[in-house]
């Protein structure tokens, strides 16, 4: 049981990490009823969702109420019946994020979404991260079960990640545009990475971005330059 349930959590954060959208459910008040509407997505560097939020919408007036949510990541488009393709529902908690990882998951979030940009600054909008619980995952029709292990990654590898991901960065920039030719199959130049993980990166081009995933997670920033290099 464990090793699956280590195949579905590792299996659920690919998943989230794959996905830029999300349905959002959150709690309308007074009578608690359900209330789910669509939010840009996009994930901290151990995997936890990061959403941009703006104070005029509903969903974010009830997460100031109560900040219990779900999300549902899916990846089900090109399959006749939808039930055949794989979806994880994720239920947690949303918090603001302020201080010292204010940066961070800014950089992160617009890695998923350049366009953004425009409007993160505004004073109604607001970044948060959820602090996930309980992740149910589906893999197909008939395959479901709910995940007996944490999803995102331990707090110490995304540390490690956090802090040499600056350096990475700057280090990988002049060769981006060769990486995206080679591993995406993309034929323009000014493809740039904006972000790294132990699972992946972002490469951005102006309003769009491309998520590049590692044939496995790593578990040493060390590994990054060979796991581009498809080594």
């Amino acid at each position: 049981m464990d090793q699956a349930s280590h195949g579905y959590a590792l299996a659920a954060r690919l998943l989230m990490r794959a996905r830029d959208r999300v349905a959002l459910g959150t709690i309308l008040p007074p009578d608690g009823r359900a209330y789910v509407s669509l939010a840009a997505v996009a994930t901290d560097t151990d995997g936890a969702p990061i959403l941009l939020l703006s104070a005029l919408s509903d969903h974010t007036r009830n997460l100031a109420l109560d900040p219990r949510l779900s999300l549902l990541f899916e990846a089900t488009a090109g399959f006749a019946n939808p039930q055949e393709g794989p979806r994880a529902t994720l239920m947690g908690t949303a918090g603001k994020v302020t201080g010292a990882e204010l940066e961070r998951v800014r950089r992160r979030y617009l890695a998923r979404h350049p366009g953004a940009a425009l409007y993160a600054g505004f004073a109604d909008f607001a970044f948060f991260r959820v602090a996930v619980e309980r992740v149910h995952w589906v893999g197909g029709f008939g395959r479901a079960a709910w995940v007996e292990r944490p999803v995102v990654l331990d707090a110490k590898l995304a540390a490690k990640f956090a802090a040499a991901e600056p350096a990475l960065l700057a280090k990988l920039a002049p060769r981006a545009a060769r990486i995206a030719k080679a591993r995406l199959k993309r034929r323009s130049t000014d493809w740039s990475i904006a972000a790294i993980d132990p699972d992946g990166c972002d490469f951005v081009r102006g309003k769009r971005s491309l998520r590049l995933a590692f044939a496995a997670a790593l578990d040493d920033p060390a590994k990054v330059e060979a796991a581009l290099s498809g080594r």
